[in-house]
């Protein structure tokens, strides 16, 4: 088969949507199918370039004021570009990311083409209005994003999203049929052989137990409550907490960790590579995430596929991930004491350490990478007879 990725944003943007296409597009391939993805340009000219082995239309973009790495797509022959590039390509299938210019485009632009379109929603509206402080702003944003991801995702055959949790939330916006897919972890990677000693040197990472966090440093990620229940923790054991990511908050945050004392047990990382990533995991003790918008959490898996207890946030997603006291712990969001409680329970329980960390490992295999590409594969076979 013939596979169409769309996505409105792409690498060099490093999020879900580029995560999720990177991991699924390839292991298509494997299986004989010919993959390709529109996404916004680099630059302000049409492009056609390998990305991780793939075929990348990219349609002419600018940047987008503060986040440098994330583009938008100029309207200007939108529709004539992908119309082109629909042509050259020829897909049985579309497989939309997301509702945004460049999925809307093609909605419209298939419709006397006729090619079967699903798509896969990785969107919380917190994702874009975490950085507004008027709760009535926010709500009627949330309204208003909502209502556009209705309009695009009604017109499609199905509807997929990460988890139980995410159907619950867009079902009732939609009339399509939903279902939860995974979006995957590949468990081999995870567990990656040799010692952790160079990369413990490249990242100045020192020989004591290490909280760990990996994503964007942006707003809806809640970091802050982190940093700040790590400063009082610190006082019962000896630790350290590492922040892997790049994102607007980064200043902000290493700045907080210098108020409160503790900028020598705080190591921000930024961008680790692919290769280094998985060592990252293995040397440390327990993965943490705070995020007010997950709707399954690639990195909190990834912990888990490496053998680790996760504390998380009890919102969104992240309940189905962890289960309280058993591979981890959940709190209600801001509750500082109670994270400091569960930082300093895993860090200084070796046998509770070791026990989570099964857990956490046994929970993964339901997320193999393997199992989506089956899911998604009979979709396309269906979608397409």
């Amino acid at each position: 088969m013939r596979i169409l990725f769309v996505c409105d944003t792409y690498y060099p943007q490093l999020n879900g949507v580029y995560y999720f296409v990177r991991r699924l597009a390839p292991l298509l391939q494997e299986r004989g199918h010919i993959v390709a993805v529109i996404a916004p340009s680099e630059t302000l000219f049409s492009t056609l370039k390998k990305i991780d082995y793939l075929d990348v239309y990219g349609l002419p973009s600018l940047p987008i004021l503060h986040y440098p790495n994330v583009r938008f797509p100029i309207p200007f022959l939108l529709k004539y570009r992908i119309k082109k590039i629909l042509k050259n390509f020829n897909p049985d299938i579309i497989h939309l990311q997301d509702h945004f210019s460049i999925s809307r485009a093609v909605v419209k632009v298939n419709k006397k083409a006729g090619v079967p379109i699903i798509g896969t929603n990785h969107f919380m509206t917190e994702n874009l209005t975490s950085f507004i402080h008027s709760e009535k702003w926010k709500r009627i944003l949330s309204t208003y994003f909502w209502s556009q991801f209705s309009k695009v995702f009604n017109q499609l055959s199905l509807v997929t999203t990460p988890s139980e949790t995410a159907v619950r939330l867009i079902k009732p916006k939609l009339h399509v049929k939903v279902i939860s897919i995974s979006s995957g972890i590949d468990l081999e990677k995870f567990n990656p052989s040799g010692d952790t000693e160079e990369v413990r040197a490249k990242y100045s990472i020192p020989h004591k137990p290490v909280l760990l966090f990996v994503g964007r440093l942006d707003p809806e990620k809640n970091i802050e409550e982190i940093i700040q229940a790590v400063a009082i923790a610190v006082k019962k054991v000896d630790f350290y907490f590492v922040i892997v990511g790049r994102g607007i908050k980064k200043q902000g945050l290493e700045q907080l960790a210098l108020e409160l004392g503790i900028s020598d047990r705080v190591i921000f990382t930024g961008f680790v590579s692919d290769e280094d990533l998985p060592y990252i995991y293995k040397l440390s003790r327990c993965f943490i995430i705070s995020s007010i918008a997950e709707l399954l959490s690639l990195s909190a898996l990834q912990g888990m596929a490496s053998g680790l207890p996760v504390i998380a946030a009890d919102i969104g997603a992240l309940g189905e991930l962890v289960r309280d006291k058993v591979n981890g712990y959940l709190y209600k969001p801001g509750n500082i004491n109670m994270i400091v409680q569960c930082i300093h329970e895993i860090i200084s329980q070796d046998e509770l350490y070791i026990n989570m960390g099964r857990k956490s490992l046994e929970f993964s295999h339901k997320h193999d990478i393997h199992k989506t590409v089956d899911a998604f594969e009979k979709i396309y076979m269906h979608s397409y007879v």
